[in-house]
Formats: C-alpha cells, structure tokens, sequence
C-alpha cells in the first residue's frame, strides 16, 4: 500500500511510496503526528541521483524488519533536497558542527518540535565498515527517548543553534578578499595533478573563477597557469565523460581518475562558462571543444521537451555504480578487434586494471603523437582511428541499460544552464546554443510564473513550490546573459523585474543579508540566510552581482545600498575565511572596479551592431554589461548615448570611467583592457 509519499512530484519521494515504510512528506502534518504520538522524528534527507541513498534505500527502508522497527518507534518524514533546500541547508549545518562532515543521504532524529538531537549521514542497515547499523540506532534511540527525555531535550537546545544564522556583528570587510581567496587557492595547489587540496577532488567553479578574476584584474600568470592545469587535468581525467560529454559529480581520488558517477546539471552549467573563459584567456581550443561537447550532452541527453533542463543522471544502472560508464579489456577486445589495444593504451583501460569492481573508467592517457609513435601509426591516421574507437564504444555503451534520469526541473539549476548556453552562443556564435538558451528562458517565463512570482519545481506537467532565492537570482543572471547574446530586449525587461523582485522577496535590510527562503516557507532551525559557497556560489551572491549589473539601468534596486550593507554583515567572514565565500569576494572586487559597459548604439538590423557583437563575443571582457539602443533613451546608463553622424557608435566604460564615443568597436575593446 502506497505511504504518505504517493502524491508527490518528486521523483526521489516517489521512488519511496511503495516503502515498507510509512513514510510522510515534510509538514504540519507530519509534526503533529509525531507530537500526537510523542515520537522523534526520523528525517531523511536525500535527491534522486544519489548513489549512496539507494544503498540506504535497498538496505534498510525495503527490510521488512527495519521498517517495523522505523514505523513503530519514529514519525518518519522523507525530504527531496533539492525541493526543500533550506531543510537540508539547516540539518546539514547541525550534521557538519557535530560529525565535522556532512551530505547525503542526511539521516537525523528530531523532537516533534523539528530541534535534532542525533545525526549523520549513510548507516547500514547493520553495524559495518565502522559505522553503527540503523537498527541498533533505531534501538538506541528508543531507550533515549523513554528514559532519558531531559537529556535529549538540552542537547536539541544546543544543537537547534548550529543550524541557525551566524550571530556575527557586522564588520569592515578587508580590503581585497579576492587577493586573499586567490592566495588560500594558490596555497592549497595540486602542483601534479591540477586542483586544489587532496581526495576527494570537486571540480568548484567558482573557486576557479576567482583565479582568472585575479589573473584578468592584475595580468599575473600563476593564477591562469593553475587555471589552464586544472581545467586540462579535469578534462582529461575520468571525471569527464570522455565518450558522452559532460562531468561526472566529483572525483574520489586526487588525480581526477575515479569519479563519483552522478551527473548534475548545475556542475556542467557552471563549468561551460568557465571552459569557454579558460579558452578565450589562453587561446587553447582543447577547452572550448569541451564546453563543447558537454553543452550537447545536455542537449541529447537532458533536454525536457517543454525546452528546460532535467536536474540529474543517477550514477547507478542495473550493472551498478558506474557499470553503465566503464569497461575492461576484454570488452575493448570484443567491440574494436585489432584497435582494441590502441583504444586502451588512449583511454587507459586495464592501467591500471579494473579501478571500479573490476572494471575501467575511461580517462584520456596518453596523447595522440605519442600513441602514433608507440603504435607506428602515421600521425595523419592516428585521429581517424582514434575516433572510429571512440564511436564503437559509444555504441556499445549506448546499448547498455542507462542510468536514471531525474526529469525534474529546476528553476535555478535552469538559469545556470541558460546563462552556459547564451554565453557560448555568444562565444561561439552558435545558433543552435542561443535556439536553447531561449527555449528554456521562455518556458521558465511562462510555465513557472503563472501569477507573477516564479515556481521552482517542474514535473509531469505540474508546476508547484515557491522559489527560493537561488532561482531569482541565477535566472536573473541567465537572462542577462542571454538578453547580451540575442539582443532581445524581453529577457532585460525581465532580468530586471526578478531582480526587483528579489529586493522585495528576500532582502532583509536589517541584517544586510538576502534571506534564502521564500516568505511564508518553514525555515527549521530558523535558518533561512547562508552567504557560504557550496556546490555551487552562493545565491546571495550571485543575486548582489546581477543588481550591481543592473543599477545603470534600474536604479530602484538600490544596489550600492544593498552591496555595502552585505560586505558590511559578512565583513568578519570574508576576513577569517575569504575561500568559503569566494563569490563574495568576487563581488566586493566588482563593486570596487565597476561593471565593463559596452552600450552599441544603432538600428537593431545594421549588420555592423552583429559584427560588434559577435567581436565582443570573442574576447574574454570581464564582468561584461551589453546593451543595444537605437538612440537616447531616459535611462542613467544610456541617457545622452546617441548614433554620432548616423553610423553605430560603441560606448566603452568601466566604473565611472567612459572612453569617448567611439566608431570602432576593437578599439573599445582595447580601452577596456587597460581599465584593469
């Protein structure tokens, strides 16, 4: 019999609701339940893709023992992470605090007043691998709850102020974060391998960009030379999917080998505008084919026909954690024949052998003149080879059962991906990039905001569930980017009412903090507010980026007042940690060196304003503002800005400095570069 998950749309609660368990959505009901019964609450928290909760999940919620066991001594409550962010976002503060690690599956015993006073993360179902089995914690904290009710009242009191907002009084933010994040990277540098820091190794894009920040503001070489390494080691490593495209979650090991074989989409949205920035700042074409060739696995493979983008590739298949991946010699023997140890010396199959249960992940090992010369192949063949290999494996893996897709989709998640497919349509002047990056823009636009305000979730046709902060403020971005790749004033005109909006929604003035959680949504724990970076740059920051982009154009938004009043509530924390909100630090570098502003002024048809445009594209400009008119208009940033002699005219300036009018847009470019 289905349990209180069967009317979800998620696809992470409705893979539970024929559990043995009887599971109930997080809510008012739920707690009352657990109050009517006087029972702790077992939250667990997880998403779809996640490897190690359909461990838990076949372990211990299908045991029809377990489950007894959860169902009569707890109110158990299953939570998508990815619906409920701030759920998460406050269980895994507590989680982090406590355990001095954190992630998913999130499994933590609350009182009916939702205050944690046991967690942790995966526990098998029995006592293994150091762990304690749930059973015997299921056992323990029975006896707690009966007989030892005051002690697990004080430590819910203490716990409940971990995952509360950081009483920190406001400070003086130090005067160059971004040099301070820059150099905690550059101390924390993989000199061999690429990266920062041992195993495991996460690809944090927005670490990354803090470097070429550093590079583009001060022309230092380090910061792109670790940049150009990282990106290559990454790219050649089996954390790419060397035969389908696209990034892998994370790498177990340092040297980017072994991957954790879940597929997001917020990872390879974020990493497209870097592989195309590391590209354009070093002219190595090897990172542009990889922004490449993840943006069409994202068209192939996570493309929603309605025109948004799926959230998630599971990392397990039929054959396991990454059989669908991976291969072994023999079946490189099987599939190419007498190209099969060519294949494997390129790949780096059986080298060493089997690295998941046997079998090989994929990297690329060696490089083609190398191979020509060990293989005696002309160096003019060796690329034909090499591909025909690559698509017969291709194939074979094609043919394999196929991981789950979580065709859910995400607002935010989404305008991380319009923002990667309107800056390589712009790059790359491609079409068919900037054909996607609508296609998703307008199906946000409509479907998910039927009433004015956005929606987060889409799936099976439904829309539902308030936005949070991070989904006005990376579709704000997004639309930027792609109103500065089409030209089409709709996406400005709309960019500019999320980010009012995200004014009015989330900003709490008082605390010069932008609150994470929709009004009227429960923040447990009464945390609601993180400037922290995660998997991906906090959404506080990226918000406080797009309204210091906008303010020429809106001064409404009051984004000097908002920007000082965030570096002022934070000051402290960019101080003592400047990498754990590298974003933030990014931030303060813009409000300091202002926007690069290019105003093209001319009819929307000249073909010399697309020429202007797909220049401007080319080059790496950094925290880029494009704007078209075709005259004056009452408007700060384009007030007095007119066609001079009636040719297109460009209008070059960088914080409050402007070059003169000028009728060539290549030396507007040039004058930019010298603002560093």
């Amino acid at each position: 019999m289905p349990n209180g998950l069967a009317g979800a749309l998620s696809p992470y609660l409705l893979a539970h609701t024929e559990d043995p368990v009887d599971w109930q959505a997080w809510g008012d009901g739920a707690f009352a339940k657990a109050r009517a019964l006087d029972r702790p609450i077992l939250l667990s928290v997880g998403y779809a893709a996640c490897h190690w909760c359909h461990v838990m999940h076949e372990e211990s919620f299908l045991d029809p023992e377990i489950a007894a066991q959860i169902n009569r001594l707890t109110v158990p409550v299953k939570v998508d992470r990815e619906e409920l962010p701030d759920v998460d976002q406050a269980y895994q503060s507590v989680c982090m605090a406590v355990t001095r690690q954190g992630g998913w599956p999130l499994t933590a015993f609350l009182t009916p007043d939702l205050r944690p006073f046991y967690i942790g993360t995966y526990f098998p179902a029995r006592a293994r691998f150091g762990r304690p089995g749930l059973s015997d914690v299921l056992r323990g904290v029975d006896a707690a709850w009966r007989e030892h009710r005051e002690e697990i009242q004080q430590v819910a009191q203490e716990w409940a102020q971990l995952g509360r907002d950081p009483a920190i009084a406001p400070a003086a933010p130090p005067p160059d974060a971004l040099q301070a994040a820059a150099d905690a990277l550059a101390a924390r540098y993989d000199q061999r391998r690429g990266g920062f820091g041992g195993a495991p190794k996460f690809p944090s894009p927005h670490n990354l960009s803090v470097l070429l920040r550093q590079h583009l503001r001060d022309g230092a070489p380090e910061p792109l030379a670790m940049l150009h390494a990282t990106l290559r080691a990454m790219a050649r490593g089996g954390i790419r999917d060397q035969l389908g495209g696209g990034f892998h979650r994370y790498s177990v090991d340092a040297g980017w080998r072994v991957p954790h074989f879940e597929k997001m989409l917020y990872d390879n949205a974020l990493l497209v505008p870097l592989y195309l920035a590391g590209w354009q700042a070093t002219g190595d074409d090897s990172l542009r084919d990889v922004a490449r060739s993840t943006l069409d696995y994202l068209l192939r493979e996570m493309r929603d026909p309605a025109g948004g983008f799926y959230s998630a590739q599971d990392a397990d298949s039929p054959g396991g954690e990454g059989a669908y991946y991976t291969f072994t010699r023999g079946e490189l023997q099987e599939y190419l024949g007498d190209a099969a140890a060519l294949a494997a010396a390129r790949f780096g199959v059986g080298d060493p052998e089997g690295e998941v249960e046997g079998r090989s992940v994929l990297c690329l090992a060696a490089e083609e003149g190398d191979l020509a010369a060990a293989f005696g192949i002309a160096r003019t063949e060796i690329s034909g080879l090499l591909g025909a290999a690559a698509d017969a494996l291709r194939a074979a893996r094609y043919a394999r059962p196929r991981p789950a897709t979580d065709e859910k989709v995400l607002t935010g998640w989404n305008g991380l991906a319009i923002t990667a497919f309107a800056r390589a349509a712009l790059a790359l002047g491609d079409a068919s990039y900037l054909a996607a990056a609508q296609g998703a823009a307008d199906f946000l636009l409509g479907t998910m905001r039927p009433k004015g305000d956005l929606l987060r979730r889409y799936y099976r046709g439904q829309a539902g569930i308030g936005a949070y902060l991070e989904d006005y403020a990376h579709l704000a971005e997004g639309l930027l980017w792609l109103y500065a790749a089409s030209f089409e004033e709709r996406y400005l005109d709309a960019a500019v009412a999320l980010a009012l909006r995200t004014r009015e929604l989330f900003w709490d003035g008082a605390s010069g903090t932008l609150r994470s959680s929709p009004p009227g949504a429960p923040a447990p724990l009464g945390a609601s507010a993180d400037p922290y970076d995660g998997a991906m740059p906090a959404p506080q920051s990226v918000a406080l980026r797009t309204v210091l982009l906008l303010s020429g154009i809106e001064p409404a938004l009051r984004a000097e007042e908002m920007v000082e009043a965030a570096l002022s509530a934070q000051g402290e924390i960019l101080r003592r940690a400047p990498l754990a909100v590298a974003s933030l630090a990014e931030v303060q570098d813009l409000a300091q060196r202002g926007a690069s502003e290019l105003t093209l002024v001319g009819p929307s048809g000249d073909p010399r304003i697309a020429a202007w445009q797909q220049e401007i594209g080319r080059h790496l400009v950094p925290d880029l503002l494009l704007t078209r008119i075709d005259g004056p208009r009452e408007v700060a940033l384009w007030r007095g800005k007119e066609a001079l002699s009636g040719r297109p005219t460009v209008y070059a300036c960088r914080g409050a400095r402007c070059a003169p009018p000028l009728g060539e847009i290549e030396t507007a470019l040039a004058w930019l570069a010298e603002q560093r």
